[in-house]
This record gives C-alpha cells, structure tokens and sequence, in this order.
C-alpha cells in the first residue's frame, strides 16, 4: 500500500539501518540455533553460538556510540510504567517503552548467559564445546544453566512476538513496519530524528560476528 505524500511527511526515522540489521540476523541466528539443536548437529549448533555472542557484543557497544534511540540512555527504565504500561490511564506516548527496554536488557542478559555457558557444555556423550576441558569440574553445572536459559529465551520469544501482535493488530501501531523502515509517526510525544552511522554499524556488524567465528575455527 502506497503511503500519500502528507504521511510520508508525518513520520521520523528512528530506528537506524545498523539497529534493522542487527535486529533480522539475531532473528535468523536463533532460529539457526535451535534448529541445530534439534537435530544433535553441535558443531554447527556452536557456529550460531558464538554468531550470537558477537552480535550481542555489537548491540552492547552500539548502546553507547549509535544513534539516539539505539543507545541506552534513551532506554525507558521504569519499573511503575512497566506495571501500568496496559492501563487506560497510561499517557506514555514515547518511543521506548518501559517493557520494551526491559525486555531488550533481559534479551542482552540471557542470550550471553547462554552463549558462554554453551561453550563450556557438553552432552556427555559425542560432543563437548570448545572450552569444556578449560571447566571439567564444572561442565554439568554449565550445562543445566545452557538448558535452563533455553526455556527462558522461549519465554521471552513468545511474549515479544505476542507483544508484536498486540501493538500492530490491537494498537495499531505499525511495529513490523516500523522496524522494517526505521520509520515512526511523529504524533509520539518528545520524538526526535536520527542521524544514520550505517558504515560504522554495518562494518562493525560484520567485525563481531566473524571474529568469534575465526577464533572458534582455530580450536
């Protein structure tokens, strides 16, 4: 559907191209990953690991040096509108959301836990991680925190896709095309256009993911 000039003009990017990128290869990373998982294919189940821990690594520093809404200082850390981010009476009209940037940290949080504690794992049957002989006696207790934070990561997963619906079908808030774009509606209140960093993002993109790719290949 093809958007009129004067919408065209309503709306602000916010979400810079580097943020987008990222954004897809984590989605395809973990689909990756669990699929791998599935079918007992480790060595490769390992490659999408340490992908993901780089690309984590990247959202890390991009929090500091990217542009505004990609930082974490325009993150909505509070835990009262979080509790009251359904209510009627809630106003909060910003960008980010206090559920949507707690939900982002945890995502940050779970998705190291369960890349470094991957790489000192084992099956105890026909495959252990790069690092498992660097942690023999405590390879079982790595192992049973990878497991555990699978079933956390399916939990986030499911509410961040359930919240995806919620605000593109309910609300109608265009998330989807939102983070395809990178652009939102200006009526949100305190919004403020972006300045693009995409060669940076992009090369660094790239930087964090094939540098732990070469170091695990070294093994």
């Amino acid at each position: 559907m093809y958007q009129t000039d004067q919408e065209k003009d309503n709306q602000v990017k916010v979400w810079d191209l580097s943020l987008r990128v990222f954004h897809f290869i984590l989605i395809i990373l973990i689909i990756g990953s669990y699929i791998s998982a599935k079918l007992d294919m480790l060595n490769i189940h390992q490659y999408f690991g340490v992908s993901i821990l780089g690309l984590i690594f990247f959202r890390i520093l991009w929090g500091f040096i990217g542009s505004y809404y990609s930082k974490f200082e325009s993150f909505n850390i509070s835990i009262k509108g979080a509790l009251t981010q359904f209510s009627k009476k809630n106003q909060n009209k910003s960008i980010r959301t206090p559920l949507g940037s707690f939900s982002t940290l945890t995502f940050i949080i779970v998705l190291i836990g369960l890349s470094i504690s991957g790489l000192f794992s084992s099956d105890d049957v026909l495959y252990d991680a790069p690092l498992a002989h660097l942690a023999s006696n405590y390879v079982y207790f790595w192992t049973d925190i990878h497991n555990l934070l699978h079933f956390f990561l399916y939990f986030l997963v499911g509410t961040h896709i359930l919240a995806i619906l919620y605000y593109q079908i309910i609300k109608k808030h265009k998330i989807i095309q939102r983070m395809t774009d990178g652009y939102t509606r200006i009526n949100q209140k305190n919004v403020r256009s972006i300045n693009e960093k995409t060669s940076k993002g992009i090369m660094l993109i790239s930087i964090f993911i094939l540098t732990p790719i070469l170091i695990l290949s070294s093994f």
